[in-house]
């Protein structure tokens, strides 16, 4: 007796998201010169964010450093930069922007756009205590929970 086999279903096939490198706004004004550390973190973020999202299986992620968007997009406008991430084969693009406004308190504003049609197709905004490197993974991981609840994708 032989087993009859059974097709696999078809998966569509994963949509390309670039991630830009995260912003920071630090509005804190501590006396404490916090820019290397800030750059490690915000570096770590985006490259966590570019792991965590491939890892959901819906996209493939391409991660935008920062130094091609200082080389392309010197003024960083919206047009040069879904150009920028289009160029990458992106049909989606993460972008996200850190608030540091005291000591304790950090805000994040994160957005999935369609780099095609400039539409926002996920938009959140979160508020995370701490600047330390624990408190900007669990905003990461919670970011990244937000993302795979919304599931986000182009319309093909």
């Amino acid at each position: 007796m032989s087993a009859m086999a059974v097709p696999a279903k078809a998966q569509p096939p994963a949509t390309t998201l670039a991630v830009l490198p995260i912003k920071l706004l630090d509005t804190s004004a501590e006396p404490k010169d916090q820019t290397a550390e800030h750059h490690l973190r915000l570096q770590t973020m985006a490259v966590e964010l570019t792991s965590d999202l491939g890892s959901l299986g819906r996209y493939r992620t391409v991660p935008v450093l920062a130094e091609d968007v200082q080389r392309t997009c010197t003024k960083e406008t919206t047009t040069c930069l879904l150009s920028t991430a289009r160029a990458q084969g992106a049909e989606l693009v993460f972008v996200g922007v850190v608030h540091k406004s005291s000591t304790l308190i950090m805000q994040m504003w994160a957005r999935i756009v369609d780099a095609r049609t400039d539409g926002v197709l996920f938009s959140t905004e979160l508020n995370f205590r701490g600047d330390n490197d624990e408190a900007w993974h669990r905003a990461e991981a919670f970011l990244i929970d937000q993302i795979r609840e919304a599931a986000p994708q182009v319309q093909r």
